[in-house]
Formats: C-alpha cells, sequence, structure tokens
C-alpha cells in the first residue's frame, strides 16, 4: 500500500496531510486473547479492540484511494471534490473517523475504487467520488467539518441516499451527480440551476423533526439500517451472491417487524450478545425466503452488512447473532492470521462438503453463537412460533463437534488461531 504524503505536494494533487492521525496509527497494540471473543460478554472480549484496528486498515485504504481518484489524471472537479472529503474526514474526532470508515458502504467503496485502479473495474472516476460522498457526507455533516469543501453526491428517482444517516435527501427529478457544500445553517444541494437548503436539525434530529426534503429510512430501534439495495449495489455487489430483494413500502415493514421480533428477542434474553450485534451489524437486506430455514450470510468486503431472508423471533434472533459472528471474524482476519494452511480443503459439517480450513473456522465461530442463542430461547417460545428448538441444538452441536476435531486435528494455527481454538473448546454446548 503506497505511503500517505505528509509534506506539502504539487498543486495538481490531494493533499492529504496526516499528522493528526499520526497518535492514532501510532497506538500501541495491546495484549489480547482472542478466546474471549468467541461469545459476546467476556469484560475483556477484544471485538472492540479488533474493529479498531480494522477500521485503521481501512481508513488508510480509503485516504489512498481518494486521494489517487483525485490526482491530476482525473478531472478538475474530481480533485476538487476528492480534497473536501479528505480534509473533511481529518476534522473529525478519531473515534468518528473509525465508525465512519468502518461501514459495507466505505469498505466495499475502497476495494471498487482498487478495482477501479487495476483496470478491472470500468467507472467515471467522477461517479466514483459521488458514490463515496454518500458514504462520507454523512459523517461530515457540521459546518466547521465541511468548511470549504464541495462534496459530490450520486442522486437517483429524485433522492439522495445517506445509509450511514439513515435518510435520504428529496430533490425533484434530481438524477446524476449533485454537489453538496456545508454552511452555517445546513445542507445546499446543487441540482443543475437549483440549490436546495436544508437544515441541519432536519438531518441530525429525530423523527420527530420534519422537512419536505427528508425521507427516513427505517432503522431497528437503537440498531442497524433496514433496506432493499442502494444504486451503489449495482457497481459493486458481487454478482456471484443472492440479490438482495427490492422491497415496496408494505413489504419492507414486514421484514423490518420480522427481523424486529428477532433484535427484540436478543435484547431480552442476551444482552451482551445485542451489544455485539449492535456494534458489528449496520445494514441489513432482505433475500428471498425459504420459510423457516434459514437463509443469510455475510460478505466479507460490505464489513457489517447482513443478509437474510424474513424470519421471526427466536429464528431472526439466530441470524443476527449468528452473521454478527461472521462480521467479527472477518474483522479479526483483517488483522490476524488464523492458521498456516488455512486455504487447505477438508470437509466441512456446516455445507456438507470440502471448503478451507479457514471457512470451517467462520462455522464454528458462527454456529457457536447461533446456538447459544438458541439455548438462552428454550422454553420461552411455543410451537406456533417455529419449529422446536431442542432438536436444533442438537444438530448444531453435533455438527459444532466435527468441525472442530477437524480444526484441530488439521490446522496449523497460529498463536491467534490457538487461542480462537482454544474458546471454541471452552463455548461448546454441554
Amino acid at each position: 500500500m503506497p505511503d500517505l504524503v505528509t509534506r506539502p505536494p504539487a498543486p495538481e494533487r490531494v493533499h492529504v496531510d496526516v499528522s493528526s492521525l499520526r497518535p492514532l496509527f501510532q497506538e500501541a497494540t495491546p495484549e489480547m486473547d482472542l478466546s474471549l471473543a468467541v461469545l459476546p460478554g467476556h469484560p475483556d472480549d477484544p471485538t472492540r479492540t479488533i474493529a479498531r484496528m480494522a477500521a485503521k486498515i481501512y481508513l488508510k485504504r480509503l485516504l489512498v484511494q481518494l486521494r489517487a481518484h483525485g490526482d491530476n489524471s482525473s478531472p478538475p472537479e474530481a480533485r476538487r471534490w476528492a480534497q473536501g472529503m479528505v480534509d473533511g474526514l481529518l476534522r473529525l474526532p478519531h473515534e468518528r473517523l473509525l465508525r465512519l470508515v468502518l461501514r459495507p458502504d466505505v469498505t466495499s467503496w475502497t476495494k471498487a475504487a482498487q478495482r477501479v485502479r487495476d483496470g478491472h473495474l470500468d467507472l467515471d472516476p467522477r461517479v466514483l467520488l459521488a458514490h463515496a460522498g454518500n458514504f462520507l457526507l454523512p459523517g461530515l455533516l457540521h459546518p466547521e467539518t465541511l468548511r470549504d469543501a464541495e462534496i459530490p453526491v450520486c442522486a437517483e428517482a429524485g433522492e439522495v441516499v445517506l445509509p450511514a444517516a439513515h435518510v435520504a435527501l428529496r430533490i425533484p427529478d434530481a438524477a446524476g451527480i449533485l454537489t453538496v457544500r456545508g454552511t452555517e445553517r445546513g445542507l445546499h444541494v446543487a441540482a443543475g440551476e437549483r440549490v436546495y437548503g436544508i437544515p441541519w436539525v432536519c438531518l441530525s434530529g429525530g423523527p420527530d423533526v420534519e422537512h419536505p426534503a427528508v425521507r427516513r429510512l427505517s432503522v431497528l430501534p437503537d440498531g442497524p439500517l433496514l433496506s432493499g439495495p442502494l444504486p451503489w449495489h449495482r457497481i459493486a455487489y458481487p454478482g456471484e451472491a443472492e440479490a438482495p430483494l427490492v422491497l415496496g413500502p408494505d413489504a419492507l415493514a414486514r421484514f423490518a417487524e420480522a427481523i424486529g421480533s428477532g433484535w427484540d428477542t436478543v435484547r431480552r434474553h442476551w444482552p451482551e450478545a445485542a451489544a455485539v450485534v449492535r456494534d458489528t451489524t449496520v445494514h441489513i437486506m432482505p433475500v428471498r425466503s425459504q420459510g423457516n430455514w434459514p437463509f443469510n450470510f455475510t460478505l466479507p468486503g460490505f464489513r457489517g452488512l447482513v443478509l437474510t431472508s424474513e424470519r421471526h423471533t427466536y429464528l431472526a434472533a439466530q441470524t443476527l447473532v449468528h452473521e454478527s459472528g461472521h462480521n467479527r471474524f472477518n474483522s479479526i482476519l483483517d488483522v490476524y492470521s488464523v492458521a498456516e494452511n488455512a486455504a487447505e480443503e477438508h470437509y466441512s459439517p456446516f455445507v456438507e462438503a470440502s471448503r478451507p480450513l479457514v471457512n470451517i473456522f467462520h462455522g464454528v465461530l458462527s454456529f457457536l453463537n447461533d446456538v447459544h442463542m438458541a439455548i438462552r430461547c428454550v422454553g420461552a417460545f411455543s410451537p406456533a412460533d417455529g419449529p422446536a428448538i431442542e432438536p436444533y441444538i442438537e444438530d448444531i452441536t453435533v455438527r459444532l463437534t466435527a468441525g472442530l476435531d477437524t480444526l484441530e486435528r488439521h490446522a496449523r494455527t497460529t498463536e491467534q488461531g490457538a487461542q480462537l481454538l482454544a474458546g471454541f473448546r471452552a463455548a461448546m454446548p454441554g
């Protein structure tokens, strides 16, 4: 990865002065035991520390890509836009900055931006930067942070979706690239010859603060965003993954009610897991239903995204803690290797097919969380709520035993991988 510039650059280059970030990047790596990251609830759980380390990796990647796509080979406005986003990011408090960059829209943007640089994705740099504007603008919504900046955003069907702010800006008939500036009173959004003003309070306030140009997106109480695919997903979403559903308002409300019942179940029966889900899952999108059969997954490049079919109560609760495990493990893999032979394939009892050992690590960690959620729900639901929980626990425990045995026999673990195996053993049901 190229080093970020710390000296005044030539005028035609985007200036990335990382002096304010030095204390962040020079932080000492604390002693951690990854065995304590397997299940939520331990007072020394290193999950947040791992997420912080992964966020710093993505922050550096983001700044490198913003500079690269705004440099002297790009259109002049692209350079101006990239500079505005870089300047705004470097004015943010570190904690807010790290939360912003470890979101699925931002992590996937950094990967797509690298693909553009490598010639594997054909995308106008202005369009690429405008999507970055949609994802980064929510973190910059303050007149001081946005001073002297012009931020591009992408509009579609008369709306600019700002996922991290949980809002869409209604700009009549707008499509393509718009630009945004911050003023003392709020945002000025320029769409051709017209400029729309949106007060700050309507962007940061609760649902009781209304404005005709602001539509609030569906969000679980104190939890993640719920939506169908954004315009960005047509560009960066992997073609081999199950396509997320585009739901109308009524169907999205039913999906929110179903997943909300699972969120309530996690908060009621395993509050420590709810805190971890809240930290690691920021966006949930629907995929086709398979009835009571679980159909849910995460994508490593979209950190914090969960895709799931419509499930209810304890079934949805299992999905949330299960996929939180995958997102946590993907952040661990950003920071550490867990086995010298991680790509070596062996039988996985979770998919009943041969898979790389790293996938079996994934399966054991996530199903351990899944089964512990199910154990906490025994006796709390009736047969009318779904299939019996006890047979599921028995089945998953058998699969976990087989998966752990495979890892212990075949994985040449690193220090961190050995810690995880110790945590897996300690967390086994019974």
